[in-house]
């Protein structure tokens, strides 16, 4: 996508938009990878004179989402035929004009345990880069497929005091719906001036929500004079899941390397956090007792004081991703298939 952009600049209408999204799909078809991700995504055009609307051009493939709040924390509807008032459609398989094409063009949909739809029994999720496998049927055209990226597009206007949402499926996922997706984020940043804070506290609450899923929240505001320009990270690792497996502990290693951090760094932060979460004891006990079987998994020797020869050994071998039961595979197949995978 960036060298796409790089190259050719911003798609100067809807066609230009869906020639560049079904280009770099063949492109990434092209290297046989088996993956796939959702896309959701917009072009702001600011005003040329000041005061004006910004105007949002609205791309998405998938169940992704991009919502518009207003500053007093009210959602922005894209009308009747979107997702829970935001902008754009959750592109499902049991979604009439999805289920229809995926019919027309080869494909079927099974209704799988829990009740999701999915495409041949297995993708939970109609549109997207990627994910060969769904779209050797139909055709000529790419967008005669049962999963095709071919990408639905709307255009609407914001005032500058508005702020824009692209969240991913694990934010919907659970019980929080659109609406009070947005009022969280608009009182966050009222209290705080913070997008990051905001985001944060969006995540957190779609945990709280039952979400399973992973959850990336990204907020936009358009006044330049909200906040100073600048760049920060904050790592917080999540749980020791699959340690055998060697898929996980690249994914692991690979977030870890986003914060300037080592696996073994990472791995050892969430050791500390495990620690201080059974010293205060105030989860659940369900919680509690998976976090004493997490803490099991690291390895370190009981009564190895911190920072010693012993605690670091425990820490680099984890971190290595090396098996210590004898498991591991190269793929993530401790994870459900939900949908296209990625990791951002």
């Amino acid at each position: 996508m960036t060298e796409y952009l790089d190259k050719n600049g911003k798609p100067r209408d809807d066609q230009a938009v869906k020639d560049m999204i079904l280009q770099i799909d063949a492109d990434f078809l092209a290297t046989q990878q088996g993956s796939g991700s959702t896309a959701t995504m917009c072009m702001v055009h600011p005003p040329s004179t000041p005061g004006d609307t910004y105007k949002l051009h609205v791309i998405n493939a998938g169940d992704s989402r991009v919502l518009l709040g207003r500053a007093d924390g009210s959602i922005v509807s894209g009308g009747d035929h979107c997702t829970d008032e935001g902008l754009t459609v959750d592109h499902k398989p049991d979604h009439p004009s999805e289920r229809e094409r995926i019919f027309r063009c080869g494909g079927y949909v099974e209704q799988a345990a829990g009740g999701v739809a999915r495409v041949n029994g297995d993708l939970a999720v109609s549109r997207g880069f990627g994910d060969a496998e769904y779209k050797k049927t139909g055709g000529p055209g790419p967008e005669a497929r049962p999963v095709t990226c071919n990408p639905e597009q709307g255009h609407y206007e914001c005032q500058e005091s508005d702020f824009l949402m692209l969240v991913c499926d694990g934010v919907s996922e659970g019980n929080f719906p659109n609406p009070e997706v947005v009022a969280l984020a608009a009182q966050v940043l009222r209290e705080t001036n913070d997008p990051g804070a905001a985001s944060n506290a969006v995540i957190h609450k779609a945990l709280a929500a039952n979400s399973k899923d992973n959850i990336t929240c990204m907020i936009v505001q358009f006044n330049r004079t909200l906040l100073e320009s600048k760049q920060t990270v904050e790592f917080v690792p999540g749980p020791m899941t699959a340690p055998d497996n060697a898929g996980f502990m690249t994914c692991w290693k690979t977030m870890a390397e986003k914060a300037n951090l080592t696996s073994a760094q990472a791995a050892e932060m969430r050791y500390d956090f495990i620690e201080q979460q059974l010293k205060e004891g105030q989860a659940n006990p369900s919680v509690l007792e998976e976090l004493r079987e997490e803490k099991a998994q690291f390895g370190v020797p009981a009564g190895a004081a911190k920072g010693s020869a012993e605690w670091r050994q425990a820490f680099e071998k984890l971190g290595t991703g090396a098996s210590r039961a004898g498991g591991g595979g190269s793929e993530l197949d401790f994870m459900p298939n939900d949908g296209p995978t990625g990791w951002a």
